[in-house]
């Protein structure tokens, strides 16, 4: 075992330098005294400390430390972390004032009080909060604990075994999707603000990510245009492209020429508040709340862009690209069900259903019975002997020979 007690030159107080058994490894430690006998006392406690930790006894001294310190103190340093990283003021503040608002409500004053079922009690407690946000606080709560796991502060998380509140179905409030016609009517009867509606809706950028566009993230020229989220505007830290469809894309090019930075933010006035969208709604005769008492909000403006793309027909892969999501799970809560043409969908079904049970009690052998094919595989179907007097059916025909695409042509049996 290598030990030193020293002082640095210009220094005024002592350092230790040790190394434990066969382990090439040299730590050096400020003992932040200039008194050689409490340094000496110091460097025996801590090199005891160390050789009881490589050998799996006692606690090691980071922990042994850490454990003394109120929890409020590792909340000061995981904060500070947090803002190093560059995390989001919104973020920032939701983490610190929810963890406080645990600490106190759990009466957790060190990391030691902090149990799995004093969280549980707690949160059954908090009945005032959704669900929702009950989750929130264990994800920071998580976060905090994770960080001092990292940190070598703690051996575990005490929270790792408490699961997530299912939410599905029980959120404060449901959001619906506007319609084409509603929306509509909200960009162009809501005047200035309407502009911001049809990006919001065009695109299904998120409130913070319109609030910090900035013109250069758009590129407008070329027959593609598209949004380019820098990583520390989204949700998700990443970089990601949008495109612009032709009619967004007219309106921020006449919107660019007229501002007055056109290197600035694209909405220097901010974003709507829910007051304003809720009067905007209301002037335009369209329901903040249905009878379901399901809502509109800002974020619902997101929602209706992934329903109109599914009401447009736009497949299931690209709708999830386009929103930005990594699974289809989460693009399918973002769509609205009532909004869906549902029954239209089951009449397409519906008809080829009953196609099937006529050419069922019709008798009929042709293979294509019941489908709607080319002239050729009609005469193919003829040439087999699907005939009735001189006169070739069609395949899949119907009796009305309104429906019947080829006599609505002027000819009955095409050649």
């Amino acid at each position: 075992m290598h030990r030193r007690i020293f002082k640095q030159s210009g220094s005024r107080v002592y350092r230790l330098r040790y190394r434990i058994g066969d382990n090439p490894r040299l730590y050096d430690v400020p003992l932040h005294t200039g008194n050689l006998e409490v340094a000496e006392a110091m460097a025996d406690e801590i090199i005891a400390d160390a050789e009881k930790a490589a050998l799996g006894i006692g606690i090691p001294r980071p922990l042994r430390d850490a454990q003394r310190r109120p929890i409020s103190d590792h909340l000061a340093d995981h904060i500070a972390y947090l803002e190093g990283r560059g995390r989001s003021k919104s973020h920032v503040l939701h983490a610190r004032v929810r963890l406080q608002r645990l600490f106190a409500d759990c009466r957790w004053q060190y990391l030691s009080d902090a149990t799995a079922d004093r969280f549980l009690s707690w949160r059954a407690e908090t009945d005032e909060l959704s669900q929702k946000t009950r989750n929130e606080y264990l994800a920071h709560a998580n976060a905090f604990f994770n960080w001092l796991l990292k940190q070598d502060r703690i051996l575990t998380n005490p929270l790792r075994s408490v699961f997530k509140m299912e939410t599905r179905g029980n959120e404060t409030f449901q959001r619906r999707a506007l319609s084409f016609p509603e929306v509509g009517r909200l960009i162009t009867e809501s005047k200035r603000r309407g502009f911001l509606y049809l990006v919001a809706i065009g695109t299904g950028l998120r409130r913070n990510e319109l609030k910090q566009l900035l013109w250069s993230d758009l590129v407008l020229e070329g027959s593609r245009p598209v949004v380019r989220l820098r990583a520390e505007t989204t949700k998700a830290r990443r970089a990601d492209e949008v495109p612009i469809m032709p009619v967004l894309a007219e309106s921020l090019l006449a919107a660019k020429k007229k501002a007055s930075n056109p290197a600035g933010l694209v909405f220097p006035r901010g974003i709507v508040r829910p007051k304003t969208l809720a009067k905007d709604l209301q002037a335009c005769g369209i329901n903040v709340e249905d009878a379901q008492g399901s809502r509109v909000d800002f974020h619902a403006l997101r929602h209706t862009y992934a329903t109109l793309m599914a009401d447009a027909g736009v497949s299931e892969l690209a709708r999830v690209k386009l929103a930005r999501h990594r699974t289809w799970k989460l693009t399918d809560r973002y769509t609205d069900t009532q909004r869906l043409p549902l029954h239209a969908e089951m009449e397409k079904f519906g008809k080829a259903l009953a196609s099937s049970i006529a050419s069922q009690k019709s008798g009929k052998t042709c293979p294509n019975e019941g489908n709607v094919v080319q002239v050729v595989s009609e005469i193919s179907c003829a040439s087999n002997g699907v005939t009735d007097g001189s006169e070739t059916f069609l395949v899949g025909a119907v009796a009305d020979s309104t429906s019947d695409p080829w006599r609505r042509g002027g000819d009955s049996n095409p050649r």
